[in-house]
């Protein structure tokens, strides 16, 4: 336990020493050739706006473009020219005359000049790690390019997650983590690269639990993957969905391993702590890193912001906790996908009459299972400001709960051995 803690300490120590090095150094990249490429996907930014559905009114296609806006903003903010204070304020242009931050970009990247009724807006409670990757593509690429990079990567990493999931797993369990990702629109998250961060680092975190399985069990260092997902997390998302980088990766640990049901419970609490602990760790090393190097008190900023997202009000808006729920479940279930459930229920059933599927009971496993799938129910509790105001994307975290529910039957189905 001695070790496991002074290993925290020591991961959330080198993560911030290099999350800080790493964004000062895309800061000293100059701005000129990004500029340029923001200038070329003008005639995409003005079209989109600020939101866009690729797919009627359903949230579940909404695009983030105001968040994208406000990542490229500050990837091409002029600055002070003082590097490093620049480097954790994280300043971007606004402009009081609108709230479309695709105008207040195209206004920066074509030189408008800042009449009066533009800011310079602070926003150093978070540690902009997107800005590590979007400043040196932005140096050759515009932004629809940008999300081919973006489609391809994805792509990559999906289809390596399902070979080894299928591989080292089977294909129960493949299709129930499939399902859970599936719920989160890949399309959407490939548009926006607001979405992308927690998406990748999910299947990042669960390609390393399958390739490096045998070490991990061997050691006993699982902890480390969940930490430095939690790290991650912190230094590249804007506070998105995050939690599925802990829900999803926990149901596929509960499956890479052959325990007890109370040993099940107790490492899947551990493991949650542990993410907490190096999500919270790498955001509060950020205030207090941005507090020394530019004397904003980022501390009460962060606080705040915490404060405001869990229990703040919001005007106009339903607050309770069950209206919250209700609006991320209608989000993540539009009609098309309870009916993909619907017809993977049918393949099922169809595979157990025909001889394909036996009946075996998992039983050390379902009740695990079962309380990672609760989890969303505490997020939104906790997170309901931030999860009413933002269901567009907050929605998300249900995938945990769908997860979940596809794992299920995986606890008393296996595929019958072939002689």
């Amino acid at each position: 336990m001695i070790k496991r803690i002074f290993g925290i300490i020591e991961s959330l120590v080198i993560a911030s020493a290099v999350g800080f090095l790493l964004i000062v150094g895309v800061y000293a990249i100059p701005k000129t050739r990004m500029v340029n490429n923001i200038n070329r996907s003008r005639e995409l930014l003005e079209s989109e706006g600020s939101y866009r559905y690729w797919a009627a009114d359903l949230l579940n296609t909404q695009s983030d473009n105001f968040t994208d806006s406000l990542m490229a903003d500050i990837a091409i903010n002029p600055g002070t020219g003082d590097l490093l204070y620049d480097a954790m304020i994280n300043a971007y242009v606004g402009w009081a005359d609108t709230d479309d931050s695709c105008q207040w970009l195209l206004r920066v990247a074509g030189g408008e000049p800042l009449y009066e009724g533009y800011e310079q807006v602070v926003y150093g409670r978070y540690w902009h790690g997107y800005l590590v990757w979007m400043k040196p593509l932005l140096l050759v690429f515009d932004i629809p390019e940008m999300r081919l990079i973006n489609m391809g990567v994805q792509m990559i990493l999906l289809c390596w997650l399902m070979i080894l999931l299928y591989r080292e797993c089977g294909p129960l369990v493949c299709a129930a983590i499939g399902m859970g990702l599936f719920v989160m629109n890949p399309v959407t998250l490939v548009i926006s690269f607001q979405f992308s961060a927690v998406y990748c680092i999910a299947l990042i975190a669960m390609i390393v639990m399958l390739r490096h399985r045998k070490q991990l069990d061997e050691r006993n260092r699982w902890w480390i993957v969940f930490v430095w997902t939690g790290i991650a997390v912190a230094y590249f998302d804007l506070m998105s969905y995050p939690l599925v980088s802990l829900g999803i990766p926990l149901i596929l640990y509960v499956f890479l391993r052959e325990d007890g049901v109370f040993r099940h419970i107790l490492n899947v609490i551990r493991l949650s702590i542990d993410w907490v602990i190096g999500y919270a760790g790498m955001w509060v090393l950020k205030w207090l890193i941005g507090s020394a190097f530019t004397g904003y008190d980022f501390v009460a900023d962060g606080l705040g912001a915490v404060g405001l997202r869990s229990t703040g009000e919001v005007v106009n808006r339903n607050m309770t906790y069950l209206n919250v729920l209700r609006e991320n479940f209608q989000a993540i279930f539009p009609k098309p996908v309870p009916a993909f459930l619907g017809l993977l229920a049918v393949i099922l059933l169809i595979a157990l009459i025909c001889g394909r599927l036996r009946f075996s009971v998992s039983g050390s496993k379902i009740l695990p299972i079962l309380i990672i799938g609760c989890y969303p129910f505490v997020w939104y509790y906790v997170i309901r400001n931030h999860s009413i105001v933002h269901v567009w994307f907050t929605h998300r975290v249900f995938a945990i709960t769908a997860a979940a529910l596809c794992a299920l039957p995986v606890c008393f189905l296996k595929p019958k051995e072939k002689r």
